[in-house]
């Protein structure tokens, strides 16, 4: 699943992945709002499970006040991840350019459970839009970077699939 955020011009940055196992609206505990600050899109099938706060909290000092302790960390452990990524990704939009981002994000995308083992490196399947939402830029000038990036024998792109070399 992608977490975006997008601006008023319909532009959009892909922010990062959730996958199995992990929560998304954990912001909501903390602070109460209507208003939503990212998109989430489904990247493939995907089963979910919704609990609003109130019931949460009311969980929480009851039947699961034993576990609140771990709940709590968890949720605080995950929150410290997606800051982490976030931070990352603010300098690299600051003091790097598209090219250095791109082969950046790419090598994040071939540690995602989704990349897969390649003779020659690491298999990824990626849309020139998906990257260029990844890391700030058109989708043109996505296909440029890569498009050099093959020329230099860093990588094979073709339609969605790069084989990212040196990697595994």
């Amino acid at each position: 699943m992608s977490i975006i955020t997008e601006e008023e011009d319909g532009r959009e940055l892909v922010l990062g992945y959730f996958g199995p196992g992990e929560f998304v609206g954990e912001l909501g505990l903390f602070i109460e709002s209507d208003h939503r600050e990212v998109i989430l899109r489904t990247r493939s099938t995907c089963e979910l499970a919704e609990i609003g706060h109130e019931r949460l909290y009311d969980l929480l000092l009851t039947r699961l006040s034993l576990d609140a302790p771990k709940l709590l960390y968890a949720i605080g452990a995950q929150i410290s991840r997606r800051l982490l990524d976030t931070s990352r990704k603010a300098g690299r939009l600051a003091f790097l350019d598209v090219t250095d981002r791109i082969v950046r994000a790419l090598h994040d995308l071939a540690k995602e459970p989704e990349a897969m083992s390649h003779p020659q490196g690491t298999q990824l399947r990626v849309s020139r839009q998906e990257l260029s939402r990844l890391v700030g830029c058109s989708r043109e000038m996505a296909g440029r970077v890569l498009k050099k990036l093959q020329a230099d024998g860093k990588l094979h792109a073709r339609g969605k699939t790069v084989v990212l070399y040196g990697t595994r």
